[in-house]
């Protein structure tokens, strides 16, 4: 997987206008506006990052307060940013991420983001800071990487769909070593339906920098089942399948 090309070009699709996507391309009018329409849905309903989706489901799993949080191929540590505005900030933040254009990512991304309150959350709005130096940022290979202390919340947000069936198995047992006994990982894919395939192929050139895997819900949650977690929840945003689970 080249984690730099797709970083970068990652980046470049989530900061352009939907009007600009084709200006650095010369492909045949049909697909030229399939990008276009595709970039606007994806923008006005911010499905690539989409915080609120996030926020949701972030406050249904009811995490403790102030919870130390590790995150594996955080790129910007968005989600991280996201878990700490509703539980708090007191505890720990370890984002891990090698590449980097990640890294590049994490230090120029917005600071803040102010995103509408999940129902029942009591507010109408919750800000989101995502100061940089709140975080520990680690620029390693998590998979060499010994942990000097476990965390309540594990977080891998677009990372587990790059790794083969046996990958993926290693990359569970990878976030178990992380944890605590009671701690809770949060693994999240990209959707496999239809409006999730179409983007993917009318962005391939900015999407496709290696092997992934889109899945169903109950695909994602057959490859943690196999590596003996209990599943808590699962859910469904509108570009990604999202399942929660705790170590046997």
């Amino acid at each position: 997987m080249d984690w730099s090309g797709f970083n970068s070009s990652f980046d470049w699709l989530v900061r352009t206008n939907w009007r600009d996507v084709n200006a650095h391309v010369s492909y045949p009018l049909p697909r030229r506006l399939l990008r276009l329409w595709l970039a606007f849905v994806q923008q006005r309903r911010n499905a690539i990052l989409d915080f609120e989706g996030k926020l949701r489901t972030f406050w249904q799993l009811r995490l403790p307060p102030n919870p130390n949080i590790v995150q594996f191929g955080a790129e910007a540590g968005w989600e991280a940013a996201l878990v700490q505005a509703l539980y708090g900030n007191r505890g720990r933040a370890l984002l891990i991420d090698s590449d980097p254009m990640a890294y590049q990512r994490f230090l120029t991304a917005p600071q803040h983001v102010r995103v509408r309150a999940p129902k029942g959350s009591g507010r109408r709005w919750i800000d989101v800071f995502r100061d940089p130096a709140r975080f520990e940022y680690s620029r390693e290979d998590f998979f060499r990487m010994e942990p000097s202390e476990t965390f309540d919340v594990g977080l891998d947000w677009g990372l587990i769909e790059h790794f083969d069936d046996q990958g993926k198995q290693s990359l569970i047992a990878l976030f178990r070593r992380f944890l605590k006994t009671e701690g809770i990982q949060v693994s999240s894919c990209p959707r496999d339906r239809i409006s999730v395939r179409l983007f993917y192929a009318a962005f391939s050139e900015e999407l496709n920098f290696g092997y992934r895997e889109l899945m169903k819900l109950h695909e994602l949650a057959a490859h943690i089942r196999r590596a003996g977690c209990h599943i808590t929840s699962q859910h469904r945003l509108a570009a990604h399948n999202v399942v929660a689970y705790r170590f046997a």
